[in-house]
């Protein structure tokens, strides 16, 4: 009877080990990293990003007028508006969904103002002990929003009615901070900016712009004819595909191919994202799915289909 009992203990265990085997070679089989997708469970990233295309898109718009690179992560989350912090060494910049969703309707200059702050404290390397900015990074953040206002198009009245608003709020927190000082600060940022416009503008003669239109001439043909925009959030990295599938990545200011799209035979995905050895099933809404060491699939990221010129 124990010898029974041995028997189909051991006939059990062979049949679960075997069940497992098939079912990561299943997974293996349609193309997805079971190996680079265990970082998906330890960022946590599981949102949908198709609703929050917008929002990342403002934040990065807002970078590329500073001039400086993205040296941070964008999520969405439980916060009033939008807040810069600091965890596990990583930079995070969380936003409220409804707050973002708002900058998409008109010209908030409010709304940006906030959001070009909070994305300065970051730029500008802050502390942010605490999760909370120092009174002086705090000064330096509404320079920062200064630059950002004129270079997007806000007056200096429109500039300094938005921050007008930020410090009462602020007051209500108590944070201290003297209003004129505030309101220097973000005028030295508008100006900044409107001076750096105009010696652009000034120091370009017809020689120069001459010659500056044949390099963009020789820049804009080095660079592909870009379909997709890939964002991968297990990297932080924005990727791009060309209309033969081959998948870039700019370093450098150069774009070097790293991978290809590849067309889907599996129900669910409409086409693979291949990057390195990984892969990621792709559907028809954009969003990349990786297999997790959890047993499931989870979104990692984001295709975002150009408009062909």
């Amino acid at each position: 009877m124990l010898y029974k009992f041995n028997f189909i203990s051991i006939l059990f265990a062979f049949f679960f080990v075997a069940c497992n085997r098939e079912k990561i070679q299943s997974n293996k089989d349609q193309g997805f990293s079971v190996e680079t997708s265990k970082k998906v469970n330890e960022i946590g990233f599981s949102t949908d990003l198709s609703d929050d295309i917008a929002a990342y898109k403002t934040v990065v718009n807002i970078v590329r007028e500073t001039g400086l690179s993205q040296n941070f992560l964008i999520l969405p989350g439980d916060v009033e508006k939008v807040k810069a912090y600091i965890e596990d060494n990583e930079r995070i910049l969380e936003y409220n969904p409804e707050f973002m969703e708002k900058l998409q309707v008109d010209t908030n200059w409010y709304g940006i103002s906030i959001l070009a702050r909070q994305i300065g404290h970051h730029l500008s390397k802050h502390e942010l002990e605490g999760g909370i900015p120092s009174i002086e990074e705090e000064i330096k953040a509404d320079e920062s929003a200064g630059f950002v206002l004129f270079k997007m198009g806000a007056s200096l009245g429109d500039a300094i009615t938005a921050l007008e608003i930020v410090i009462t709020e602020d007051s209500l927190k108590q944070k201290g901070i003297a209003k004129n000082t505030r309101v220097s600060s973000l005028v030295k940022g508008w100006n900044n900016a409107k001076k750096l416009t105009a010696d652009t503008v000034l120091n370009v003669s017809d020689s120069a712009l001459d010659s500056l239109m044949r390099d963009n001439t020789v820049k804009k043909a080095q660079k592909p004819d870009f379909s997709f925009r890939v964002f991968l959030a297990v990297e932080k990295r924005m990727y791009y595909i060309d209309a033969e599938g081959k998948v870039y990545q700019q370093i450098n200011s150069k774009y070097v191919p790293v991978g290809i799209k590849k067309d889907s035979y599996k129900t669910g995905f409409d086409w693979i994202f291949v990057k390195e050895g990984d892969s990621y099933g792709v559907d028809l809404k954009g969003r990349l799915w990786a297999f997790s060491s959890d047993g499931n699939f989870h979104i990692v990221g984001q295709a975002i289909k150009l408009n062909s010129k």
